[in-house]
């Protein structure tokens, strides 16, 4: 894998993550200060996750999924399409 293909699924993936998190608290009604209250973070770092500006280590991604109640496998799902056909991931 050469270095664009890298970053270019490092950007897909944060952006997948990006979306989750941002659609996931807003279905539970989470303000952003709220779900950082919840997972120890600092007010702003959901903000820098749902913008897709910083890297987000195992272990956060880990305290996010427990304070929204799901798998953290979810936040990484790309969604489902009105077609039926996933987003496809770059190659």
């Amino acid at each position: 894998m050469d270095e664009i293909d890298k970053k270019e699924i490092d950007l897909w993936l944060r952006r997948r993550l990006a979306e989750n998190v941002r659609r996931m608290r807003m279905a539970k009604k989470l303000s952003q200060e709220r779900l950082s209250e919840l997972c120890g973070f600092h007010r702003t770092y959901v903000s820098q996750v749902e913008r897709s500006v910083t890297n987000i280590s195992v272990d956060n991604l880990q305290r996010i999924a427990e304070a929204l109640e799901v798998d953290p496998s979810a936040l990484l799902k790309a969604r489902v399409v009105r077609t039926h056909q996933a987003e496809s991931a770059p190659k």
